[in-house]
């Protein structure tokens, strides 16, 4: 929770401090209607977030971030049911396939105790969570520029999780500076860099395609986890986490045109 809330809050700040005049701008015109949207957004990234990185105190960095990236496959569902785009019968398909893997991945780790399979759970969670961020956004984004969205969305995001880490009693002070230094880092890099690139881009491209762009971060994730905190990756959870990403990957087919 208290990595969740610096890294929103840094980055609210970070873009609030170059573009924050044109933010309150546009925020000044737009309708109530937008408004509760973007505190929609808000409250679904600091739920994502909030799951997801709890989710690695429980979890390898590995099946955490293949059980987080099955978002596509909501952001399809959402797309096809909610934004009303078209659907095809392949998606369906890799929606299966995915399952599948997933299943295979909280089927291996509960063999390791309670512990891994609540961080499993968590990284769905954050899953479900960031996927109804992707799809507000690609909403808000037709009437505001990426710099009001951001602000807005990160904003609200650290303002719910200053107040569930009050109501929770979870620590945010006391913090060495090389700890205040990682949390402007994951700030910076990427939440200001990252994910305010995703969000340029929901303008341009569906929201099931940029959910699935996020497919790099396993590959990457887990072979930094291996390099630098010495996590190796099972027999049956590496073969989950290819069947969940071949799944995801037909869900990118299946939208691709």
């Amino acid at each position: 929770m208290t990595i969740a809330f610096y890294r929103l809050l840094f980055a609210s700040l970070l873009v609030g401090l170059f573009t924050g005049k044109q933010a309150v701008r546009e925020w000044r015109t737009m309708p109530r209607s937008t408004l509760g949207l973007g505190v929609i957004s808000g409250i679904a990234l600091a739920a994502h977030f909030a799951t997801w990185i709890t989710s690695l105190f429980f979890t390898s960095v590995a099946s955490s971030t293949v059980l987080v990236s099955t978002s596509p496959i909501f952001v399809a569902f959402g797309s096809r049911f909610i934004l009303k785009e078209p659907t095809r019968p392949l998606l369906f398909v890799g929606l299966a396939i995915a399952l599948t893997g997933s299943f295979i991945i909280t089927l291996a780790d509960s063999g390791k105790g309670h512990a891994s399979l609540r961080g499993d759970l968590l990284a769905l969670a954050g899953a479900v969570a960031v996927s109804i961020y992707f799809l507000t956004g690609r909403f808000l984004r037709r009437n505001l520029s990426a710099s009001a969205y951001v602000v807005m969305s990160y904003g609200i995001g650290a303002f719910i999780l200053l107040i569930s880490a009050l109501a929770l009693q979870t620590p945010l002070g006391g913090f060495s500076w090389q700890i205040f230094g990682l949390f402007a880092l994951i700030a910076l890099i990427p939440q200001v860099i990252g994910h305010t690139s995703f969000n340029w881009a929901l303008k341009h491209l569906s929201a099931p395609t940029i959910s699935v762009l996020l497919l790099g971060e396993p590959i990457g994730a887990g072979i930094l986890a291996y390099l630098l905190l010495g996590e190796k990756i099972g027999g049956w959870p590496l073969a989950g986490a290819v069947v969940t990403l071949i799944g995801v990957g037909i869900v990118l087919l299946s939208e691709s045109r």
